[in-house]
């Protein structure tokens, strides 16, 4: 109804008679053009934008007397038509508009000079500019302070994202941050579910089989006006709880008062893999320099330290396995209004085919929204959207394709993988798989359908107290169905993972729900012209369910028949969940002069998940800034023209997951037996007077301009101590229990955050704008429960685990042992000693000493190139799959092998080692030696990336000032266009763990990532 009401009021009638106007809009400071410029017929919605020259035509109705020009920033103006056909417009800067407004807590906006906090926005163009299909990826190297991680280059790849720091010592905690949609929170998890079987996996959880997708990718990037990212506690304090990690405030697009806008935008893109290991290419398969048989003569050819390749042909099948893969998007969109109603509705389709053969990921949106002014004093606002996603995914981690890929020799060729009669064709059966046949065969296929929504009201009692309230709903449901084929008929071969179960399927279904009710009333005053107060008090009502429904059926009766009736063992798991959240709250703020402020917050949350007792807390924040240029008359200084210096305190709480509190029961073992059920008391309970997690942070930042503002310079030092933390205590055995879940420790980040913006140089049609930002942060373990001596994220050979002391991130592994002058220590067989398996001591940390980012952006007339340089320094990784491919003699590494050498070291007694030994399959495969030691296993994952680049061309008004487009703009753009790293292997940004896994420094076993290349058209009308 909401639609069809704006539709009907943003009907008018056409004239009957018009005539064509032309111009140009420029700014009054230097002449240079005002790009996007609102040129409107006063009293009627015709109009237009300025493009990217600063032109302008549109038609106007005869009887049409003036023109009212507009952009932020500068001075609305009306302009007296008198009867001219061609009309240059010089726009006056609003120094009180130049304010940047940024959108905060609630989608509230606000100048950015009055926050005491950090805050950094991403605009729809720098959004555009990416041209990835996942919004959460626009802020790779965008942002100080925060850390988006990709998860590979398979289609719908899900993305990790981390402000300022790990905040949780529980490795099963959520470390990112909340997700909101125009004032109402969304869920951006990433579910991994239960994808693996009863037998013939050694993969350590689901989260490494699958890329899954993480639920922000939903979301249109084309629908989206800007991304604010609120970085600390004082800036998330109003979203309580759920914000601890920080907030993304998304503001879709909306429709302006004007002429109905047309857009559409199509892309096609292509995708190739980014970087691949280096090969040795000397040897081919067998073992011990020679080819390999069983006593029956068959070949037995699993590894590859065989004889030297002579006339063999050699494949290198880290490139050939890959394809070329494709990308379309779709867009089109539909928005206008008057000053009663405005609308806004997108349609999209976005479909990617996948590097890996048989992979791909579609996304179908629609969204419809407006905005209706019943009255001058009561508003109505809507918005819907819809989106269809899914496709099928590329097996990953153990037993997965990379895994099979980075253990197979060079000498067969990958995409050999059919047999005459449909089995795996496999150099080594029964031993290894073909990871082409695996690509084909075993499928994850999943598909999501979701519904976000909101509708609000404003009513304004008085012009200084407003009331606001926003309803809203989050639901989707994700339909998986992953596949691994048993034998296709008796006795035939089949793959290593369905050996122990004769093949499974999982059907999995995941629906969720989550409503939001935000009302609040704020009041404000003008108590003289030096001071100005405002003061709101708001609810929020938060209510989430979960129910994921797993069923898992093994060893097919019937082959060929894939279906869970025809399997003769099913398991079926099924996770309800709940969750409620109540919270009251207040936002004061007093300004004075417009140049000294003061903001002090309160939240008060109640949560179902902690125990009454407990379940109710308050957190403050105070939030300052003093704008110190204002007193000593500088606003106007050529040189130094704007300074600002701000700090804040906040304390934000922190809850847990449901039923941790008391004691649950849970389903036997070998239940149900017969026609009785049986159930068996939980072996992990809660405190009882479990206490909520609590972050109290400072910060301290400025903000400078020089030059009237052609520099920008914004700095922050933070940090953040989380304390109480929840965690599962180990406890005796004898008890019955084996974890406790209480309050039990404390981590504490700290950093510096650097934004640098200028405009080296700018004339009437030449713009150059550069945006530099860098950022560190340090952790510190400050206090473990005493029952808990270290907390183990992930272990695989090299372990990710926290100590007292130590920081998040913190690796652990064995050394080759070296003596007090760093020099090897050399065993009576010659090799060197590696350090024993416990303790094991600290090799590396995963995460980076610093990161930044460059962006430069110059524009010409109507074309434009920007481009992003992203640096990482520091952050080591363990690449899981070039232990493979060393075992395994295909690495680069294993090319010396079969000569003599005498290590470089001394012995026990300090001596120089003597003794000769000879580097064979033994020394390369064997464990507890060279392949399990972090000083091969673990890497620098350094590295500067050109993220994306873009040229683009917009044509000029004198082409297509006669037709009925308005703009027409060409674009090519390429991600990851070039890679500089020391690391070894694939892209070193694909972690092995998917984006809901807090695991860090592990890398090789997902789909690596890729390099784009995209052609854009967007036509607008």
């Amino acid at each position: 109804m909401l639609l069809f009401f704006c539709a009907f009021c943003c009907m008018e009638e056409l004239a009957a008679q018009t005539r064509q106007i032309t111009g140009r809009v420029l700014s009054t400071t230097d002449g240079a053009p005002v790009i996007g410029a609102s040129v409107v017929v006063k009293g009627s919605t015709t109009g237009t934008n300025t493009d990217a020259s600063g032109n302008f035509a549109l038609s106007a109705p005869s009887a049409a007397t003036t023109l009212v020009v507009s952009f932020i920033g500068f001075t609305s103006q009306e302009v007296p038509i008198n009867n001219r056909s061609s009309i240059t417009i010089s726009l006056q800067p609003d120094v009180q508009q130049l304010n940047e407004v940024v959108v905060t807590a609630f989608g509230r906006e606000q100048e950015k000079r009055t926050l005491g906090y950090s805050v950094q926005e991403v605009g729809s163009e720098e959004i555009a500019r990416t041209q990835n299909p996942n919004v959460v990826n626009a802020l790779q190297g965008r942002v100080a302070g925060v850390q988006v991680l990709g998860t590979g280059g398979t289609p719908g790849a899900g993305s990790r994202i981390q402000i300022r720091g790990i905040n949780s010592l529980n490795p099963g905690a959520n470390n990112q941050p909340l997700f909101v949609i125009d004032g109402i929170p969304i869920s951006n998890e990433t579910i991994a579910g239960s994808q693996l079987p009863s037998a013939g996996s050694n993969a350590l959880n689901s989260a490494e089989q699958f890329a899954f997708t993480n639920r922000a990718a939903d979301i249109n990037p084309e629908d989206v006006e800007s991304m604010t990212v609120l970085k600390g506690a004082a800036a998330t304090a109003l979203y309580g709880l759920r914000a601890a990690n920080g907030a993304i405030i998304i503001t879709t697009k909306k429709g302006k008062a004007g002429a109905t806008t047309v857009n559409f935008s199509s892309n096609y893109g292509i995708d190739n893999i980014n970087k691949t290991p280096e090969y040795q290419t000397k040897y081919r398969e067998g073992l011990g320099g020679r080819l390999r048989y069983t006593s029956a003569g068959a070949p037995l050819r699993f590894q590859t330290f065989g004889p030297l390749i002579t006339d063999e042909p050699f494949y290198n099948n880290f490139e050939n396995f890959f394809q070329t893969g494709t990308r379309f998007d779709n867009n089109l969109s539909v928005s206008g209004g008057n000053e009663k109603a405005t609308f806004h509705t997108s349609l999209s389709h976005f479909n990617q085919e996948g590097i890996a053969p048989n992979s791909d990921w579609g996304r179908t949106t629609v969204k419809l929204g407006g905005t209706v002014n019943v009255s001058e004093r009561f508003g109505v606002t809507g918005t819907v959207s819809y989106s269809q996603s899914g496709g099928d995914k590329a097996a990953s981690g153990d037993k997965g394709i990379m895994s099979a890929l980075t253990y197979h020799t060079t000498t067969f060729d990958v995409n050999d993988y059919l047999n005459p009669d449909g089995t795996m064709k496999v150099y080594s059966p029964g031993i290894i798989d073909n990871p082409r046949y695996l690509a084909e065969y075993s499928t994850l296929k999943d598909d999501v359908n979701r519904v976000i929504g909101n509708v609000g009201f404003n009513y304004d009692f008085t012009p200084w107290l407003r009331l606001n309230y926003k309803v809203g709903a989050d639901v989707y449901s994700d339909n998986r169905q992953r596949l691994v084929p048993g034998p296709i008929f008796q006795g035939a071969p089949t793959l290593d993972i369905a050996a122990g179960t004769g093949g499974f399927l999982v059907e999995e279904r995941v629906n969720y729900r989550e409503l939001t009710s935000n009302a609040f009333l704020t009041a404000e005053h003008q108590f003289s012209d030096a001071i100005h107060a405002s003061l709101m008090i708001g609810n929020s009502i938060e209510s989430q369910a979960s129910d994921i429904l797993n069923t898992r059926g093994e060893r097919f009766t019937v082959p060929l028949f894939y279906h869970l009736s025809n399997t003769a063992n099913i398991f079926t798991t099924n996770g309800i969940s709940e969750r409620r959240l109540i919270g009251a709250f207040f936002d004061a703020k007093v300004d004075y002069r417009n140049m000294l402020f003061l903001n002090v917050t309160g939240r008060n949350d109640w949560t179902s998940t902690l125990p009454k007792e407990s379940r109710s807390f308050f957190y403050p924040s105070v939030s300052t800034s003093f704008i110190f240029t204002e007193p000593l008359g500088l606003s106007e200084s050529a040189f130094f023209n704007y300074g600002k210096i701000r700090a804040s305190w906040a304390e934000v709480g922190k809850d847990t997951q449901p039923y941790q509190v008391g004691t649950y029961f849970g389903s036997a073992s070998g239940f149900p037996f017969g026609n009785r059920n049986g159930f068996v008391v939980s072996t992990t309970q809660g405190d009882p007077q479990l206490r909520p997690e609590r972050t109290t942070s400072i910060e301290f930042g400025t903000e400078l301009q020089f030059f009237q503002g052609r520099v920008g310079v914004d700095a922050t030092y933070y940090k953040s101590n989380s304390y109480d933390q929840i965690l599962a205590i180990p406890t005796s055995v004898t008890s019955g229990i084996t974890n406790y879940t209480s309050n039990a420790g404390e981590i504490e980040n700290r950093g510096i955050e650097l934004l640098v913006s200028g405009t080296p140089l700018k004339t009437n049609s030449f713009n150059w704008e550069v945006v530099l930002n860098w950022s560190r942060n340090r952790s510190e373990v400050k206090s473990i429960h005493e029952a808990v001596s270290e907390i183990t994220f992930q272990d695989d050979r090299i372990v990710n685990r926290l100590v007292v002391g130590g920081s998040a991130g913190d690796l652990y592994g064995r050394v080759f042992r070296r003596d007090d002058q760093n020099r090897l220590i050399i065993g009576t067989n010659g090799f060197p000693i590696l350090s024993p398996a416990t303790p094991l001591v600290k090799v590396g940390n995963a995460l980076p000493d610093w990161q930044g980012g460059i962006t430069n952006t110059i524009t010409w007339k109507g074309l434009s190139l920007s481009a992003l340089l992203e640096v990482r320094q520091g952050g080591d990784v363990y690449d899981v799959s070039m232990r493979n491919r060393i075992r395994n003699g295909i690495d680069v590494r294993t090319q010396y092998r079969y000569e003599q050498t005498v290590f470089n070291g001394v012995n026990a007694n300090g001596e120089p080692n003597t003794i000769p030994v000879i580097l064979d399959e033994n020394f390369y495969r064997n464990s507890g030696g060279y392949n399990d030691a972090a000083d091969i296993l673990l890497q620098d994952a350094s590295w500067v990336r050109l993220r994306n680049a873009q040229l683009a061309y917009s044509l000029p008004t004198s082409l297509i000032g006669k037709t009925p487009f308005k703009a027409i703009r060409m674009s090519l753009t390429g991600s990851n266009l070039f890679l500089i790293t020391p690391f070894e292997g694939f892209d070193p940004e694909t972690p092995t763990y998917g984006s809901g896994s807090n695991a860090l420094g592990y890398t090789g076993y997902g789909i690596p990532a890729v390099r784009s290349y995209t052609f854009g058209l967007n036509i607008t009308l």
